[in-house]
């Protein structure tokens, strides 16, 4: 946007001297103004003089862009079309029960595993087989129902490389916590052990490409599967990392039946104080 460099120059300096600017229009399109407050309003603290400059001419120019869409889809789409009023509901709904579901589950101490409970886990995944060198891999999953309303709109945030840190916040608040999900990208899984919570060999599905994207259907859920990063890696069994990633397997297991157990009890306990009826359906 150049024919905004002088002006907005102008508007960084007054800015950069402390000087109180006046509230101007900086930008008009499609009935809609923009003004300097809420452009000044948005730059970065902290910011330099260049950065600042360069912040409020792109700032503007993706206002003007925004405008422009957005009049162009009130005008192509249909009345019925741009009501997501239900949509923003549900998502309202499902971000209120994903912070509650944090709140009650944020205590570690619920989930911890005694050395009974690893020593009996590691016991069951070891095998006489073990090879020389094990697979090991970065990943993050959605477990999604099959069909999931959230299907198409949760892949698309997924499988997308462009602002991967600002999709998972996004994949997190859609998900919440009624759906199996894990989106930490700094743990090692050795493939051997993590594929036993699939029901189907991930080790099949894994290639030599660099960065896979993996969807596929099993026993009526669907798996999107993002791999990160994947290594050979010589380790014998029931070593330290080892242990670590079972814990971390124990302790996700072990949230998950409390989340399972909890919505089962507030349900039952709901239907028998008469909070909730179930009626029959003729």
């Amino acid at each position: 946007m150049k024919k905004y460099f002088p002006f907005l120059f102008f508007v960084v300096m007054l800015v950069a001297g402390c000087k109180q600017p006046i509230d101007t229009v900086v930008a008009e399109a499609f009935h809609n103004k923009l003004y300097l407050s809420e452009v000044i309003e948005k730059i970065p603290s902290l910011a330099s003089k260049e950065d600042s400059l360069q912040f409020m001419e792109q700032y503007v120019e993706e206002w003007i862009l925004r405008q422009t869409l957005l009049a162009q889809a009130k005008r192509k789409l249909s009345q019925k079309a741009q009501n997501f009023s239900s949509q923003i509901e549900q998502y309202q709904e499902q971000l209120l029960i994903n912070a509650y579901f944090q709140k009650i589950s944020n205590n570690a101490a619920l989930f911890e595993v005694s050395k009974k409970e690893l020593d009996e886990f590691l016991n069951e995944t070891q095998t006489d087989d073990v090879p020389k060198y094990r697979d090991m891999v970065k990943l993050n999953y959605v477990k999604l129902s099959n069909p999931s309303k959230l299907y198409r709109k949760i892949k698309n945030l997924f499988f997308d490389d462009t602002d991967r840190a600002k999709s998972l916040v996004q994949i997190e608040q859609l998900c919440a916590d009624t759906i199996e999900y894990y989106l930490d990208s700094e743990h090692w899984f050795y493939v051997d052990l993590i594929e036993r919570d699939f029901p189907f060999s991930l080790s099949d599905l894994i290639t030599n490409n660099s960065r896979e994207k993996i969807d596929i259907v099993a026993n009526e859920n669907r798996y999107l599967i993002l791999i990160l990063d994947k290594k050979q890696q010589m380790q014998h069994r029931n070593v330290l990392e080892d242990k670590k990633m079972a814990q971390s397997l124990i302790q996700q297991q072990k949230r998950d039946m409390f989340i399972t157990n909890y919505q089962d009890s507030l349900l039952k306990d709901a239907l028998l104080n008469k909070k909730a009826v179930r009626y029959l359906i003729h």
